[in-house]
């Protein structure tokens, strides 16, 4: 239950990232989560579904959030900069483009 809360607070950071917002319980998304925990609590009760089930899925979900994240702020960082020319690249990479043949005619 303790790795579950954990990943439940990783969840709400993110969300929190992605909404920018203080309160989350007015976000639907967050809301949708949060009773999943809720419903998929270890209880006495016999359950058809794995123990650690929701766990997993969470687990994921916070995956693809922070991943999304971070895709966002490389896109950011590097999009603005424009394509390259392929001699700007071969400098870069310390090669020189060759001469061009002219043709003496």
């Amino acid at each position: 239950m303790a790795a579950s809360k954990e990943v439940f607070r990783q969840l709400s950071k993110e969300m929190k990232f992605i909404y920018k917002t203080n309160k989350l319980q007015e976000v639907p998304a967050y809301a949708y989560v949060e009773n999943l925990f809720r419903r998929f609590q270890v209880t006495g009760e016999k359950e058809c579904r794995g123990e650690n089930e929701v766990g997993h899925m969470a687990s994921t979900y916070l995956c693809l959030l922070h991943s999304n994240r971070k895709y966002e702020e490389l896109n950011t960082l590097y999009k603005g900069k424009g394509e390259r020319s392929i001699e700007s690249s071969a400098r870069t990479v310390g090669l020189a483009m060759p001469h061009e043949y002219e043709d003496p005619k």
